[in-house]
């Protein structure tokens, strides 16, 4: 029996035994409260043992990919949640690599080395404005799970690439997969409900509590399929990746995210750029002129905005007048509420601009900070009794860390970003594996947009998207050629 084999049935029967367990922990919360995280600690200790015992931590990431649109959201007592079964596994993957640590002492070196080191100090930052936060408790677990996401999906998932190139197709395969699973569930609900905009928010319950989460996911999706498809030899595996890509487009309007859409036509853009073998100087130049046209037409760009009487989610409304309604600030309420989250969260960097307010505060600590003119029925006045249609927190993953994290927490995750920006636009023109370099960029580039509306990276859906796809970027230009791979 090869090797390969004995480990899919060890793996198999480690994926036996976390459904019993899970079960036993189920049993035990209704049984008696108190024993269950013990029993949840005892659960990831024993399964980072045998995942790194049996060296399983591959098998149980396609695992986790493929589970990860199915998770559902759990509650726990002292008002804690968990996905379920999604969290548990990325826990465990995390608590093997740490043991890695200890078993192999070459490890730490390979893991954090060479281009790891520029998502150092969003971790460092993470870590670091903790002491300064104004709920210590909130901000510990708020740095645990994003850092856990980086370790696993972002570091060892690069690690992993390294060694097998190729195990990014299968995981995107098997999300995808999984993702069309529930499109299909989803259309069903829709067609109970009459096909009915207005209920399209809700038919991606339990699997996704956010229709703008599932249209940022199938974004991301969408743009890898359709640049990856470009790049396959077969032409039978080109059309097929094709099709994907044009399924989850659809996929994205479905959603109704106006910012997922939006973020479709910039990802067009960044690929036709791409494509064209655009160079850091062109860009420059592009941005320069679209600088001067904007300045240039400002009075009719101005007119045209509060002029716009388009209302997202409007019964009467097609999907075109949906998008067209991202433009209206004067009496879409949508649209004003996200613009007194970003005024809420700059006020709240100018009072604590080296530290922010702490890692995962804003929801709590924002209210204070609204401007008066702003606020809306959608608007928050008590954290704990939020308006109906009315989450999230600082809708956008940039004002969340200036907010948070003040200066350093942006400028770190700004330094990261930027450094796949580089890769990718100057130091990708002679590189051999420059193809995989323009598929990571382009998939990246719908939420390096839709960033600007929304903060989906502490959500486990769509953060493993992100992660493992920057994990490919980084591994490919660290696997200068194919030899260095096989040696």
């Amino acid at each position: 029996m090869s090797g390969k084999l004995v480990k899919i049935l060890e793996g198999s029967w480690l994926l036996l035994v976390l459904p019993l367990l899970t079960g036993t922990a189920v049993f035990l919360f209704y049984l008696k409260p108190v024993l269950l995280f013990p029993f949840i600690l005892l659960i990831l200790l024993g399964g980072a043992w045998l995942v790194s015992r049996f060296e399983l931590q591959t098998f149980l990431l396609k695992f986790i990919a493929l589970s990860l649109p199915f998770s559902i959201e759990v509650a726990l007592p002292g008002n804690s949640k968990i996905f379920l079964p999604t969290e548990p596994l990325i826990g465990i993957v995390a608590l093997s690599v740490l043991l890695e640590f200890l078993r192999k002492p070459g490890f730490v070196r390979d893991f954090i080395g060479l281009e790891s080191k520029w998502v150092l100090p969003l971790i460092l930052v993470f870590l670091i404005t903790i002491p300064f936060s104004t709920m210590a408790v909130v901000s510990v677990k708020f740095s645990l799970v994003n850092i856990t996401y980086i370790a696993v999906f972002l570091l060892f998932v690069k690690h992993q690439l390294r060694l097998q190139p190729k195990l990014i197709h299968t995981l995107m395969a098997l999300y995808s997969v999984g993702l069309f699973l529930v499109l299909i569930y989803a259309l069903m609900r829709y067609s109970k409900f009459g096909w009915n905009p207005a209920v399209v928010k809700g038919i991606f319950l339990p699997f996704y509590r956010d229709h703008t989460i599932l249209g940022a996911t199938a974004a991301i999706i969408a743009a890898y399929w359709l640049v990856y498809a470009g790049n396959i030899k077969v032409s039978s595996g080109r059309i097929l990746a094709f099709i994907a890509g044009l399924v989850f487009i659809c996929a994205v309007i479905l959603s109704g995210s106006r910012a997922a859409m939006i973020s479709i036509g910039f990802f067009l853009s960044v690929f036709l750029l791409l494509w064209m073998s655009a160079q850091l100087k062109h860009l420059m130049v592009l941005t320069f002129i679209s600088v001067t046209i904007a300045l240039v037409f400002h009075n009719q760009i101005i007119d045209a905005v509060y002029s716009n009487t388009y209302v997202s989610r409007s019964q009467n409304n097609e999907w075109t007048g949906n998008l067209l309604s991202a433009g209206n600030v004067t009496t879409d309420v949508s649209n004003i509420e996200r613009l007194n989250r970003w005024y809420s969260g700059v006020k709240m960097f100018l009072e604590k601009p080296l530290t922010g307010f702490g890692p995962g505060t804003y929801q709590f600590v924002y209210i204070p900070y609204q401007k008066k003119e702003l606020m809306n029925r959608l608007t928050v006045k008590n954290p704990w009794n939020i308006p109906e249609n009315s989450g999230g927190t600082a809708h956008s993953e940039y004002v969340l860390a200036l907010s948070e994290m003040g200066i350093f927490g942006l400028a770190a995750l700004m330094l990261f970003l930027g450094r796949l920006f580089w890769i990718t636009f100057v130091k990708a023109r002679h590189h051999s594996r420059r193809e995989s370099l323009a598929v990571a960029f382009a998939a990246l580039s719908t939420y390096l947009f839709h960033g600007l509306f929304n903060n989906f990276l502490n959500v486990d859906k769509f953060a493993f998207l992100f992660w493992i796809m920057a994990a490919w970027l980084l591994a490919a230009y660290e696997n200068k050629d194919d030899e260095r791979v096989l040696s």
